[in-house]
């Protein structure tokens, strides 16, 4: 007879191998192209749809608090379907842009759109240098330019913490300079700083002007870095207030079922004629349910990746889990990819509710700087 082998492995393997071959797929993503110059349409209140006025509400009453007003919303229309906000407050140098960003969700061969949102302050300085202190839950696959230093919180939520955070750093930067302090100069900002931006990505070999120069493309490097990221769950912004958590469930409840609660039960089930080995067993997955569950609901990028690591290695290190075990591990990265699934779906609707998704967020490469 032949050494058992757990089935985990190979489900780890064509996952590993479906990321791997995705690079032609990623060239054809409408996110891998950017444009040269911004169509920028200002959105005022009057037009904004409930759902996002509603969802920028808390915002507008948080950052109030602190003296920041709301200057100008826009979208850029030829790239993706981002919604951005700016705040300004007429005693302070940073500004403020909370963006609410598109995910691309599909079902049943559907595609169709849901929201996130991001929280970034921006402080310009006289000699150039741009301080961004930002809360993205991905990693950006281009280069970083020089001249912005990124301070990246992911999971921080809290818009006065963020500042405090970002002034901490800004007092050590040099001389601050005001923003524009109205909507066209906001504008022109955003306008010039993507100029900028992609002028040193075509520097760095991250872009490559299309021959009718109305677009860039990512190039190749940018795209098997995605795939890198992709494959290496340490490469996203990880939010230890989530991720911790989430890690001792998925570590400690399927170790506790497997050590106490599955013999308990399987004795119990003796005594109450219940087959002992079906007890202990729907003990287990019920525990792998779980475990995926808080993944899916408290992760929000490599949710599969992770719940088969934490789920299978932590067991597979231990000895509790015997070789040739069912694929437990797998289950549970089903599961949580399901609940992660269904979380988006609830949150569907606050941009271009019934529009088709456009690319997945990491390709995207739209600033709010």
């Amino acid at each position: 007879m032949g050494i058992p082998i757990d089935a985990d492995i190979f489900f780890l393997l064509a996952a590993v191998g479906s990321v791997l071959g995705s690079l032609p797929r990623l060239r054809s993503l409408p996110t891998s192209r950017i444009p040269v110059r911004y169509e920028i349409q200002e959105v005022l209140q009057d037009a904004l749809t409930e759902a996002q006025a509603k969802f920028l509400a808390p915002y507008d009453e948080k950052l109030g608090s602190m003296n920041y007003l709301p200057l100008c919303t826009y979208r850029v229309l030829n790239y993706g379907h981002n919604l951005l906000r700016n705040y300004v407050s007429p005693m302070d140098t940073a500004r403020c842009v909370v963006m609410i960003y598109e995910i691309p969700v599909e079902n049943g061969g559907k595609s169709y759109s849901t929201s996130g949102c991001t929280i970034h302050f921006h402080t310009r300085f006289t000699n150039g240098t741009i301080l961004t202190t930002r809360n993205m839950p991905v990693k950006s696959i281009t280069d970083q330019p020089p001249y912005e230093v990124v301070q990246e919180r992911p999971g921080l939520t809290d818009p006065a913490q963020m500042k405090r955070e970002h002034d901490r750093k800004a007092a050590t930067m040099g001389q601050p300079v005001f923003p524009p302090a109205d909507a066209k100069s906001i504008l022109d900002d955003v306008q010039s700083e993507h100029q900028r931006f992609c002028e040193y990505q075509v520097a760095k070999g991250s872009y490559s002007l299309l021959a009718d120069e109305n677009c860039y493309i990512l190039t190749d490097q940018v795209l098997q870095r995605a795939v890198w990221n992709h494959l290496n769950p340490l490469a996203q912004n990880l939010s230890m207030r989530r991720f911790l958590p989430a890690a001792l469930v998925a570590i400690g409840l399927p170790l506790l079922a497997m050590a106490i609660l599955a013999p308990a039960a399987a004795q119990a089930a003796v005594h109450g004629g219940f087959p002992p080995f079906i007890a202990g067993r729907l003990v287990v997955i019920a525990s792998y349910v779980v475990a995926g569950a808080v993944l899916g609901y408290l992760l929000e990028h490599n949710k599969f990746l992770w719940a088969l690591l934490l789920t299978y290695l932590a067991l597979r290190v231990s000895m509790i889990l015997p070789i040739g075990a069912p694929p437990f591990g797998t289950f549970a990265a089903a599961v949580a990819y399901s609940v992660a699934r269904a979380k988006k779906r609830h949150n569907a609707g606050l941009l271009q509710s019934g529009e088709p998704a456009s690319a997945p967020n990491p390709l995207s490469s739209a600033r709010s700087a």
